[in-house]
């Protein structure tokens, strides 16, 4: 797997071996495993500049309470998951914990007889044979964030005995608080926000989750 400045392209193509296909698209097999199309050698597999990012925010007044909301949204552009890479081919992810005595039955036709395939093979083995295919770990990077999210209540004092100050103002603030992305296991933002190489995912710690409380005084 690389990542490939390419004439004409957005910086930052991601290149890699795919599966091997026949002309109509079904996967070709052999004993069962996919196998990597190294006839045609490593392709594009997408690049990891997004097609637009945005924001939006929006606040509502009732009375003495205020409720505000900021979402943020990253659509296109693609990512190489490491960390799926390896847990998976290493059998340590859920998806891996479907392990049937018979073997797992692959769609696609037999590289020896073209035929369908009618070759089981075992959890364990399907996987290793995906360590040579970088294809099934390139995903679609888009992510939308809750990113901040607050509660306040305004509290005006300048009516109450003993108090000097003008109001008082209490908030709940949460950061980070949802994420929605097709994108298992990790936080695709870690990916394209950090500097250096960009579009591969290796291991890097997810957003943090906050949740605060603000007390301000207008004096």
């Amino acid at each position: 797997m690389g990542l490939e400045a390419r004439k004409g392209q957005p910086v930052g193509v991601l290149v890699g071996n795919a599966f091997l296909r026949d002309q109509s698209g079904r996967l070709i097999l052999k004993q069962g495993r996919p196998l990597p199309d190294t006839v045609a050698g490593p392709r594009m597999l997408g690049t990891t500049a997004p097609s637009w990012t945005g924001g939006l925010s929006n606040s509502v007044h009732v009375g003495w309470f205020e409720v505000s909301a900021l979402l943020t949204a990253r659509v296109g552009g693609r990512l190489f998951s490491a960390s799926n890479y390896w847990g998976a081919t290493s059998g340590s992810l859920d998806e891996t914990s479907f392990r049937p005595d018979t073997g797992l039955l692959i769609v696609g036709v037999d590289a020896a007889t073209g035929n369908a395939n009618t070759q089981h093979v075992t959890t364990e083995d399907y996987y290793h044979a995906l360590r040579a295919i970088p294809e099934r770990w390139v995903y679609d990077a888009n992510v939308i964030k809750l990113r901040e999210a607050k509660v306040s209540v305004n509290l005006p004092l300048r009516a109450v005995p003993g108090f000097r100050t003008q109001a008082i103002r209490a908030s709940f603030i949460g950061r980070n608080l949802m994420m929605w992305t097709k994108v298992p296991n990790i936080d695709p933002e870690t990916v394209v926000s950090g500097i250096g190489v960009q579009g591969f995912e290796l291991g890097q710690l997810p957003t943090t989750r906050s949740v605060g409380f603000q007390i301000t005084v207008t004096p």
